[in-house]
């Protein structure tokens, strides 16, 4: 029996060099905090509709966490 797979709330914030402190709220899922942050800056750095945007966050980020509570749908 595999472990429950929780919600996260996921924030990640960077410093753009045009645009300056930049942040974006994001939902990550997994069985632990390490596991939804993963998937979280995943789904971050493959959009391609936000490319330019997030164009900096490769230098340096700073990711805050926190579990919501319920589990996550499957």
């Amino acid at each position: 029996m595999s472990a429950p797979r929780r919600s996260y709330r996921v924030i990640v914030k960077w410093n753009h060099r045009k645009w300056g402190p930049q942040s974006v709220p994001l939902i990550g899922e997994g069985t632990s905090i390490r596991r939804a942050i993963n998937n979280a800056l995943l789904g971050f750095f493959s959009d391609k509709s936000q490319q330019e945007r997030r164009r900096d966050a490769h230098a340096g980020i700073v990711v805050s966490a926190w579990r919501t509570g319920r589990l996550a749908d499957k």
